[in-house]
């Protein structure tokens, strides 16, 4: 029975809405990190396909900031998951015994859960941004590979131009690009070959396009159990800070008056 007691009170001091949105926050930012990283390197690479195709470099730098900013930003939550699951079990376990839950202790832990209560709405809000954000390249190769939007006929072949979709701003024009059916008049026209691979590595990049929305979306339902944790966790421990106040004004007032008598 001691063993099974100690089982009990150990199963009761794990936080399991807190440890359910770890999991899907780490779940989440893998396939976000994955196939984001991925989707921007094979993107700058599509652009540039080809022995007459270059982006620019302020195009070549945004890739770069993106692909780092992916790696930073998984780092970035798996520390953040981390303290909040910590916070998690500090709440569940401790905000039961009286000396955390005194005037110092019981106001320091308040006004961290309140902190990162803060924090993690921001955070969410950020996420929030970056799914949207996240539909446009989806959007773009849904319309440019699923549904084969604006193509058009040149000496028989299939064309793509770019320029409809002002992505023309992303390619190097610093040197004239001569007309050829590999590039058609520019080198934002994608023609015959050129169309073909496009339209194949297109199709890999919606799909992992699809797959970081999806992942950021996690993310971002994720940081929604976070903060109904957190704001849980905060009352608990402000209700529970009252209650042993409560108790040792009554506590107070009783040995007041017994030392009156």
């Amino acid at each position: 029975m001691g063993c099974c007691d100690a089982c009990i009170r150990c199963l009761g001091r794990i936080p399991y809405a807190s440890l359910i949105a770890t999991i899907l926050l780490a779940a989440g930012i893998a396939v976000f990190c994955g196939s984001f990283y991925t989707a921007v390197i094979q993107t700058r690479t599509l652009f540039s396909f080809g022995d007459a195709r270059s982006v620019t470099v302020d195009f070549f730098n945004l890739t770069e900031a993106l692909k780092w900013s992916a790696v930073g930003i998984t780092a970035f939550m798996g520390v953040y998951a981390f303290i909040l699951l910590l916070i998690g079990f500090l709440a569940t376990g401790a905000s039961k015994e009286k000396k955390y839950c005194g005037f110092g202790t019981g106001l320091g832990s308040r006004i961290t859960v309140a902190f990162f209560l803060v924090l993690t709405y921001i955070i969410f809000i950020g996420w929030l941004l970056m799914s949207c954000m996240g539909v446009i390249p989806s959007l773009f190769f849904y319309l440019t590979v699923i549904v084969k939007a604006a193509p058009y006929k040149v000496g028989g072949q299939s064309c793509l131009n770019l320029q409809q979709f002002g992505l023309d701003v992303v390619f190097n024009t610093t040197n004239d690009t001569p007309a050829n059916t590999g590039l058609g008049n520019n080198m934002w026209e994608y023609c015959g070959n050129d169309y073909n691979k496009f339209q194949a590595d297109g199709f890999q990049l919606f799909n992992l396009y699809i797959v970081a929305l999806v992942g950021a979306l996690v993310v971002t339902i994720s940081l929604v159990h976070y903060l109904t944790c957190l704001s849980v966790n905060y009352a608990h421990l402000k209700n529970m800070a009252r209650s042993y106040k409560y108790k040792d004004t009554n506590n107070y007032h009783e040995e007041q008056e017994l030392h009156s008598y």
